[in-house]
């Protein structure tokens, strides 16, 4: 089975079939080089090995490029030392991981065991990466040589030919994971037969060591894969079988258990969905606020007409309430207190703020956007499950096809295809189980996802409802403070007028008040001893004193109140002259004008 160079090194074969593609995969292989091998002193490989002359089999670790060598070597030059079967492992730390093998040893071992070009290519998916690509590439891939030896003149064999065969190909399936609960892997297999000498050589490639360990405990003594099966070339075929159903019996062992993780996980999501009452209590209409004058309520609008408008920007925030102020901020531009928006990761967890998650009554939970992202994920699984289920199939067909059409060829031994036709029935029919336990996990996925996409339809319908109703609902809210704040502003109104007579009256008073005389009021102007007839401790008159009192008053008062009043009056036009813009500009924004493009009047 091993071709040598000249210098005792085994040189690849040359495949006659299609030698372009040989060149084609190595060119591949050197690009993902990078993420497929490790350094050769990380590189580990697990042999497992079956002499000519030995009694059972022999595990060997190999760690170098140099140790690879003198083992492929002494397994091809010393007489009775060649394998009968031979078991390549190669693994890695997890199913993303580099595999525990180096390039150069890749390499000279492929060489040796003339393994298929087209084996490089399903190993290509394996390797350093972050997320799976090229994971989903199947394939079964076959190479029968049973072609007779072409001999010369004097019965020389011009080219001596093994009557052989290798096949190749993936199989996938769902292992427990640590990490996310399950996990798809993927396993590799390359395998050659020689129906000349009975020797096989089998290449395992996985992720994990999972498949090492059961061929390693059917090694054993009393194992289906022990040694005394490898005696006759018709036994050693029929090992190889069990050694394929190894493989097959992994790619379905554990999705039954995988779907039945699924399907919970959908009941949970949804399963509540078609008895849940719908639930728009969050939306419903508030009462109308209470808008009659109370003297709490004057008292919270005086201190609004007291508070400087310049000072709103630098209101503290703990004045504001703590619940309110979790809603609600102020406005640096406007000043005035406006709602929070709502933040945007409000349903990444699934659950709606204010509901309780314990309490199952409440299934506004299963309706929020995260739930219906939830069904969206376990869409995607079973949508996965079914591609991997549908493309093991294909693969398990075609190897049972492969091994039901060989022994029918005319080239192939007779005795082997005589002796083997019941393990080959009985291989055939236990694939063909395998591809019936498949078929049925399909049924499951496909009832699933028809259930998943009624439940996605539901839920969009019920999120639309919802959604109309908190709308109408926040509609009628928004009528309701709307009349709330027309209300209010009437009344402000009101206030605002009351409080304009007032200051009217007030400033109208003051002066007169100021310059006032009588003894019973507080002392002013009026009551100094400027205006009496004769000062005290004094025997002369007062010059002032010529204009009788209310002459004076009226002199004084007159003059300064027509002077308070005409102040007043010119900062209060002002005042409203510079207000008319504003109130201009959010008559436009109220209006739509501003978004209309609609031309300002002026």
């Amino acid at each position: 089975m091993l071709s040598r160079g000249s210098d005792s090194v085994p040189v690849a074969p040359h495949h006659a079939a299609a030698p372009y593609l040989s060149e084609a995969v190595q060119l591949r292989l050197a690009d993902h080089a990078r993420r497929l091998f490790v350094q050769d002193h990380e590189a580990v490989l697990d042999l497992l090995d079956l002499g000519d002359d030995a009694e059972d089999f022999w595990p060997k670790q190999i760690g170098s490029l140099d140790r690879l060598k003198k083992h492929l070597e002494l397994a091809q030059c010393r007489p009775g030392r060649t394998s009968r079967c031979t078991y390549l492992f190669i693994t890695a730390a997890h199913s993303r991981a580099k595999l525990n093998i180096s390039r150069e040893m890749f390499d000279l071992y492929s060489a040796a065991l003339q393994i298929m070009p087209e084996f490089i290519d399903l190993i290509l998916s394996f390797g350093e990466r972050h997320i799976a690509d090229d994971f989903y590439s199947p394939g079964f891939r076959q190479r029968t040589y049973l072609t007779s030896p072409h001999y010369v003149s004097g019965n020389i064999p011009s080219i001596v030919e093994t009557q052989r065969f290798q096949i190749c190909y993936t199989l996938k399936s769902v292992e427990p994971s640590d990490t996310d609960g399950w996990s798809i892997r993927q396993c590799a297999i390359h395998h050659t037969f020689d129906l000349t000498t009975g020797q096989m050589a089998w290449t395992v490639v996985k992720g994990n060591d999972l498949i090492k360990r059961r061929i390693e405990s059917a090694a054993g003594d009393g194992g289906s894969l022990q040694a005394v099966n490898y005696h006759t070339i018709d036994r050693a075929f029929e090992a190889s079988l069990r050694t394929h159903l190894f493989f097959c019996d992994w790619s379905i062992e554990h999705w039954r258990w995988y779907l039945n993780s699924l399907e919970d996980k959908f009941q949970e999501t949804v399963g509540n969905a078609l008895s849940a009452p719908i639930n728009v209590d969050q939306f419903r209409m508030r009462s109308r606020t209470n808008t009659q004058v109370t003297a709490k309520s004057k008292q919270s609008i005086l201190d609004r007409i007291l508070t400087p408008t310049s000072n709103k920007d630098s209101i503290p925030p703990a004045s504001i309430n703590h619940s309110q102020a979790s809603r609600t901020y102020i406005n640096p531009e406007t000043g005035y207190v406006q709602p929070q928006p709502p933040p945007e990761d409000e349903d990444d967890d699934g659950d709606q703020p204010g509901l309780d998650a314990s309490n199952p009554d409440d299934e506004t939970r299963d309706f929020s956007f995260g739930r219906l992202r939830s069904v969206h994920g376990i869409a995607r699984k079973v949508n996965e499950a079914l591609l991997v289920l549908n493309q093991d199939i294909v693969v398990l067909a075609q190897l049972k096809s492969y091994y039901g059409r060989i022994p029918q060829n005319k080239r192939f031994p007779a005795e082997v295809a005589n002796s083997c036709g019941d393990a080959i029935e009985d291989f055939q029919s236990w694939v063909e189980g395998i591809e019936n336990d498949m078929q049925i996990q399909i049924l499951r996925l496909q009832t699933l996802l028809n259930l998943i996409e009624d439940r996605k339809t539901l839920l969009h319908s019920i999120l639309d409802y919802q959604n109309t109703k908190a709308n109408k609902c926040s509609t009628d809210n928004m009528v309701t403070m709307t009349e709330d704040m027309k209300d209010i502003a009437r009344k402000t109104k009101i206030e605002t007028v009351s409080m304009k007579v007032i200051t009217l009256v007030t400033l109208f008073f003051l002066p007169g008040t100021f310059i006032s005389v009588g003894r019973m009021f507080l002392s002013t102007l009026m009551s100094t001893d400027v205006f009496e007839l004769d000062y005290e401790g004094r025997r002369e008159g007062n010059p002032y004193a010529r204009l009788s009192p209310w002459q004076i008053y009226l002199a004084m008062s007159l003059p300064l109140t027509a002077i308070t009043l005409f102040v007043w009056a010119v900062f209060h036009f002002w005042e409203m002259r510079r207000e008319k813009p504003k109130a201009r500009e959010h008559r436009d924004i109220e209006y739509g004008h501003l978004e209309l493009g609609i031309p300002q009047k002026k």
